[in-house]
């Protein structure tokens, strides 16, 4: 009887050995799992080390370039703003992946290292979407700014619209790689995860969509704020308003010189003894300082003088409308303004423009003159161009609403 306890006992504590052995075995088999798990998803960590690497030494000499191009165009604002954001993308990127980092890999456990990724994908697709829309709206700034300040008319508008929809396409593609590109990083690692785990995992494009979607209604927005924002005011001569104030005239110039004030008698004075030619002082600027006067010597093409004139044409107008593209920024700057000729004007304008080409012509007002240009070829459109000083918004509509009187 004392036999049999003892063989029992015997083959209880076999049992329990036995068992104890199992369990290690599943344990160290657990451990080699994780282990391989973490060295199949290798491949996708060290794509999150690059990414890192390219943050941290890439783009702060990106940085200095891009200050450099913008110094030397003479944007240095955009410069500036631009190394600021720079700046900031280097930290985020560096703050979303810091639980990619290598050595957080690898003392996380799976489950960890699963929510991790969520964070990281989640994160960076807001990251993203933000990143796209700052962008486009620093490039429609700059593009906007750089039109206005070479002087924007229809054609360059219309240039500037379709190079924003352009910008826009261009970045939103580039978005949708750096995304997919990321994101299918993140989602290799939960997939493997998951696929150990025993889940499986149905890849579904709504957050991708989503995505897509609000960066093209964002995109689509800041392209009607921009057209809005420089939509060319017009100012149309009534229909069948055939009154004129008669203040405007188109001259020929014969010379023009920059004088002292002390000088500027003494020069009008000995060109008006000739009976061809009319002095006039101008409001262009004569040098930086402004302290010196500009005078013109217009030839008389006409028997009243100018070349064309509402007198000359018998008291009909001479501007069927005007168009200025955008209000007052800066007053350093000057704002382009569209004139268009009625079509009796408009034939005396080509008729005059293949007359003087090779020669300058100019625009007076009130006995002042306004405007100067080098005339290459016949002008047959009936239009021409007046770069105005920029003031304030008022001033510059009573100065077209007087040019669409004349």
């Amino acid at each position: 009887m004392e036999n049999q306890e003892n063989n029992n006992l015997n083959e209880l504590d076999q049992l329990k050995a036995q068992y104890e052995e199992l369990k290690q075995r599943f344990e160290q088999q657990e451990i080699v799992n994780e282990h391989l798990m973490k060295t199949a998803i290798q491949t996708n960590i060290d794509f999150f080390t690059r990414n890192r690497k390219v943050a941290m030494i890439v783009y702060p000499v990106l940085a200095v370039l891009m200050y450099i191009y913008f110094e030397f165009i003479g944007f240095r604002i955009f410069g500036i703003i631009l190394v600021l954001l720079i700046a900031i993308c280097t930290f985020v990127e560096l703050w979303l992946t810091r639980n990619a980092r290598q050595n957080v890999v690898d003392n996380s456990d799976l489950l960890t290292l699963s929510r991790n990724m969520q964070k990281l994908k989640t994160g960076y697709s807001i990251y993203v979407a933000i990143w796209l829309f700052v962008c486009f709206v620093f490039g429609a700034a700059f593009t906007v700014q750089y039109a206005t300040r070479q002087g924007l008319d229809c054609a360059s508008f219309t240039n500037v619209i379709w190079a924003l929809g352009f910008m826009g396409l261009l970045l939103l593609v580039f978005g949708i790689v750096a995304y997919r590109n990321f994101v299918g990083h993140c989602n290799n690692v939960i997939r493997q995860i998951e696929s150990y785990d025993g889940k499986s995992q149905t890849k579904s494009p709504r957050t991708f969509l989503l995505f897509l979607g609000s960066m093209i209604v964002a995109f689509g927005i800041v392209i009607l704020l921009v057209i809005f924002a420089l939509r060319p005011t017009t100012f149309v001569r009534a229909e069948n308003d055939l009154s004129t104030e008669g203040k405007l005239e188109f001259w020929e110039v014969y010379a023009d010189t920059i004088v002292s004030p002390d000088s500027t008698k003494i020069v009008m004075g000995q060109w008006m003894q000739s009976d061809s030619i009319v002095v006039m002082k101008s409001d262009l600027p004569a040098d930086e300082n402004q302290q010196n006067s500009r005078i013109f010597a217009l030839k008389k093409t006409t028997s009243q003088g100018p070349a064309i004139s509402s007198y000359v044409m018998g008291g009909k107008p001479v501007i069927q409308s005007v168009e200025t593209s955008g209000s007052s920024q800066n007053d350093d700057d000057y704002v382009p303004i569209i004139v268009r000729l009625t079509p009796d004007a408009s034939q005396l304008w080509a008729q005059f423009t293949r007359e003087i080409a090779g020669h300058n012509a100019a625009l007076v007002i009130d006995d002042a003159v306004v405007q100067e240009w080098f005339v290459r070829c016949e002008i047959n459109n009936g239009q021409l161009f007046i770069m105005q000083k920029r003031t304030s918004d008022n001033e510059l509509e009573e100065f077209c609403k007087m040019l669409v009187r004349q």
